[in-house]
């Protein structure tokens, strides 16, 4: 299925709420209360409530486009910038080589010495590989899939740039209610919660 590489209107991005979750991650306690932890999965899942986004007939309109545009055209998904996030310096990147001369793009996040790198496969077209050094290569960066390819003048080691997530619907509804008033109708939605694809 293809993916649509578009992405909400601005306005709707910078009223969203975020959550970061870990769905793999098991808990349970012995029979002493000590907690026992299983974490099962290698990778976060962003969650958005785009809802708070919404402040006018206009954002409405837009938001409902999307959902009828990914849910029977069908798309995947689409993009979404967390407002957050979305900025790779050469302080909180690097780049992981797949053999054959391509490299992939990600994230890092570090505590204490501690790194967590996180894949980034919707970089958009300002991203830049460099060297260790901090000096730009030519390279050709896939903004479908954050691989980059074609590399000369240096080996790959950080990138900048900025970035999206892919996201998808979470639900098959779309919530909203309605209320006129004065001649006027009002559009006020619930939650309309949108979840990262793995990619």
């Amino acid at each position: 299925m293809a993916f649509f590489e578009q992405r909400l209107p601005g306005r709707i991005e910078r009223g969203a709420s975020v959550r970061l979750c870990n769905r793999g991650r098991s808990k349970a306690y012995t029979v002493s209360g000590k907690l026992r932890q299983v974490f099962s999965w290698a990778s976060q899942l962003h969650e958005f409530n785009v809802s708070p986004g919404i402040n006018s007939l206009t954002d409405y309109e837009a938001l409902r486009a999307m959902w009828y545009v990914v849910n029977f055209t069908p798309y995947e998904g689409f993009r979404f910038r967390h407002l957050a996030d979305y900025q790779a310096t050469l302080t909180n990147t690097t780049v992981v080589s797949l053999g054959g001369g391509s490299y992939q793009l990600y994230r890092r996040y570090t505590v204490a010495g501690i790194n967590f790198d996180r894949k980034i496969t919707k970089p958009n077209s300002d991203a830049v590989v460099c060297d260790s050094g901090g000096t730009p290569l030519t390279a050709t960066i896939s903004t479908v899939t954050g691989i980059v390819t074609s590399v000369s003048g240096g080996t790959p080691a950080k990138w900048t740039g900025t970035f999206d997530v892919p996201v998808t619907f979470s639900d098959e509804a779309f919530p909203e209610n309605l209320e006129a008033s004065g001649g006027s109708t009002l559009v006020l939605t619930q939650a309309v919660n949108l979840e990262e694809l793995r990619q």
